[in-house]
């Protein structure tokens, strides 16, 4: 495996061109920048995109994003983004005259009056659980701005100055209506200011022409979890991915533009020849689960497809010129379809004897001008596309603007289940099992139509204005842990007027679907499920009796809307509030009320069996439950020997206790026999009352 780019080298790319006295300067000050970076996310929507202020991401330094579905666990489908500009002619403040430059990780300075800045429509749902005796705030504060004016759900602005001298001003913005949930907007706009640092003042001869400009757009769409199943690092060097481009009509804005959308998705690993030992040779286009952890260390055949989203990204407007914001349907000028992280780092795109040369190229490069295409995409490292705009020609005051949508789409989670067990059953050779890897591929390959309407959707919406209908907001909700039940109440500050109904969901275990503890070789899946449908909108309280003890469960309220104020793709059509806005990160448990003793304390299950799986608690697979306490006592737990090792205060007034098996040391208990103590025992009036003694076993 190739190193990773050390900041030495990074720092190199963002300094090239610099005088030797402001390099020592301002090299230090972008370190600090790398460093401290902020982030603000988009996370209404089914696609969640996370935004640095740096404008541009490496995974060696964060984690990936682009989460789709964003409620899947290791669903991230962007591991490096680029943007910046190559720069044809420029005269720096010393007379020296640059030609041809490139800046890929372009901010120089984006501190206060700069930054990354983050407005919502409506204020985010505020979420308290009452859970195991303590009531906590689930949902997290919200550092942004409130306008009800916003054209949005919720916008990110970056603002930043950029070296050789633009002003830059990169908005995003997305929506809760589920038409349009699976994409980004992006607006970036470019100010030429001759200006890079601290203060306003121009850096250099402000009289003259900045020439020959092209902007560019990278992101490098991988599919994290398939990846991570079969080999060490998060992006796998994208040894089974490939990426390409492809131009098509718009079905929703007539006589506009054609769409460009660069695209990855997930191929066949050349060196990943059988999906069970000594079974047959098979493809594992969309990684059908034969495992889970780092480089597929434990076996896990469930053949789900874990790798099934098709991410890209599509120019929606392009600035015909600095004088001219009429948009230019032939941008971008270039596309490459796929580059090599370590070709960008070192600033050079095969081919071209500079990145500029690329941009000013006018090419378009498809998936089948590239090496190892269609058999052996291990010949490829990375798929990275970029997308070139321009030329642009600025004088100071002078500034363009272009717009993209990034997002990502694909089949269904269900589906990708469900033909998953049936891939499965062929590969064994299951009698009348017929769906080969040939079905499996053309299955997954419909994502491709999904990702492009997505796309489609983002031009429609910019068209509009970003007027797409708007659904209501999410209220905020409160779970309240109960005897044998759990209860929801939610509000609103101020009343939308357009509530129709409420639905309610609900997930049992983890709070995100498919995390490895929760996954089952037979393919059986814990899912956001939606168990009341159409609660009344004067209704704001709702009990669900459902629950089993000792379980863990997270909640969700959406609001649908009576359809007024729709006038979107589907005009009158009822729209629902983000599913993501109030989920309950916290479990909550239903538990038995406090016994009015201790004679009938438990310990569940006991004997724990750690192989016993599915017969513990869901998700948690150390997890016991102490029932039928008291009230209110002290829970000590002993080894045989006599050892204190845990002292658990019970003050919840339920009659359960849940431990980790962690001990005081933060040790996991090993295989023994273990005694619990319950002492200072008191009834719901606090009256003391008598304790009791049990053991417990444990085998690992």
């Amino acid at each position: 495996m190739k190193r990773k780019k050390t900041m030495k080298q990074y720092r190199s790319q963002l300094l090239m061109s610099w005088s030797l006295v402001k390099i020592v300067v301002i090299s230090l000050f972008s370190l600090q920048i790398v460093l401290f970076a902020q982030t603000r996310t988009h996370d209404l929507g089914d696609y969640k995109l996370r935004i640095d202020s740096e404008d541009a991401l490496n995974t060696n330094d964060s984690d990936p994003t682009g989460e789709w579905p964003q409620d899947q666990y290791r669903s991230s489908t962007v591991v490096f983004y680029n943007s910046g500009f190559a720069i044809g002619n420029w005269v720096d403040s010393a007379g020296v005259n640059h030609s041809k430059e490139v800046f890929l990780y372009p901010v120089s300075f984006n501190e206060e009056p700069y930054g990354i800045f983050e407005y919502r429509k409506y204020a985010p749902p505020e979420v308290w659980v009452y859970s195991e005796g303590k009531l906590l705030q689930s949902s997290r504060s919200f550092k942004g701005m409130v306008d009800p004016d916003l054209p949005s759900d919720q916008m990110i602005e970056v603002k930043y100055k950029a070296y050789p001298g633009f002003d830059v001003s990169s908005k995003s913005y997305s929506f809760a209506n589920h038409y349009h949930n699976d994409y980004v907007i992006v607006e970036n706009t470019y100010t030429c200011t001759f200006d890079w640092d601290r203060d306003n003042e121009p850096d250099t001869d402000d009289s003259q022409t900045m020439e020959n400009v092209y902007f560019l757009v990278g992101y490098s769409p991988q599919t994290a979890e398939g990846t991570w199943i079969t080999y060490s690092r998060w992006y796998e060097e994208a040894k089974d991915d490939w990426a390409t481009f492809e131009e098509f009509e718009s079905d929703l804005v007539g006589g506009g533009r054609n769409l460009f959308v660069s695209y990855g998705w997930d191929g066949d690993h050349p060196e990943i020849v059988e999906f069970e030992p000594g079974g047959k040779p098979f493809d594992d286009t969309g990684d059908p689960r034969f495992a889970i952890g780092s480089g597929g260390a434990t076996p896990l055949p469930s053949g789900e497809f874990v790798s099934t989203a098709y991410a890209g990204f599509s120019a929606l407007q392009a600035d015909a010129s600095t004088s001219n914001s009429s948009d230019d349907p032939n941008q971008p000028v270039s596309i490459i379809g796929n580059m090599s992280i370590y070709n960008v780092w070192d600033q050079d795109f095969p081919g071209f004897a500079t990145v500029w040369d690329w941009a000013a190229s006018g090419t378009r490069q498809t998936v089948e001008e590239q090496a190892g295409w269609p058999d052996d995409a291990s010949s490829q490292e990375d798929e990275y596309p970029f997308q070139a705009f321009g030329p642009y020609n600025f004088n100071k005051g002078e500034s363009v603007t272009i717009v993209y949508a990034v997002g990502a789409n694909g089949i269904s989670r269900e589906l990708a289940i469900e033909k998953g067990l049936e891939w499965r059953d062929w590969y064994r050779d299951v009698p009348g099992a017929n769906f080969d890897d040939e079905a499996k591929n053309a299955l997954l390959a419909t994502g491709k139509d999904s990702l492009f309407q997505s796309m489609d959707r983002a031009l429609w919406a910019w068209t509009n204005t970003l007027d797409v209908g708007q659904a209501p907001p999410a209220p905020n909700l409160n779970v309240t842990s109960g005897p044998e039940k759990i209860t929801l109440d939610w509000n609103y500050v101020e009343d939308p007027g357009n509530v129709d109904h409420f639905k309610i969901y609900r997930k049992k275990g983890e709070f995100l679907v498919d995390t490895y503890s929760e996954l089952n070789a037979d393919g059986t899946h814990l899912v956001w499920e939606v168990i009341e449908d159409n609660i009344s909108a004067s209704q704001m309280t709702y009990e669900d009796n459902s629950v089993v003890r000792g379980e863990a469960y997270h909640y969700a309220v959406s609001a649908v809307s009576n359809g007024t104020g729709n006038n979107g793709i589907y005009p009158g059509k009822q729209l629902e509030s983000s599913i993501y806005a109030n989920r309950s990160e916290i479990a909550a448990y239903a538990f038995e009320p406090g016994a009015i003793n201790a004679k009938k304390v438990r310990i569940v299950p006991n004997p724990y069996i750690v192989q016993a799986g599915d017969f513990n608690f869901t998700g948690d697979d150390n997890r016991l439950l102490f029932v039928n306490l008291p009230p209110y006592c002290t829970l000590r737990i002993y080894t045989a020997t006599g050892d204190l090792i845990k002292t658990i205060e019970h003050t919840s007034g339920s009659g359960d206790a849940s431990w980790d098996q962690v001990t005081e040391s933060n040790q996991l208990i090993a295989s023994g026999v273990y005694i619990l103590q319950v002492d200072n025992a008191k009834d719901i009036n606090g009256k003391s009352i008598a304790g009791a003694i049990e053991k417990f076993v444990i085998i690992r």
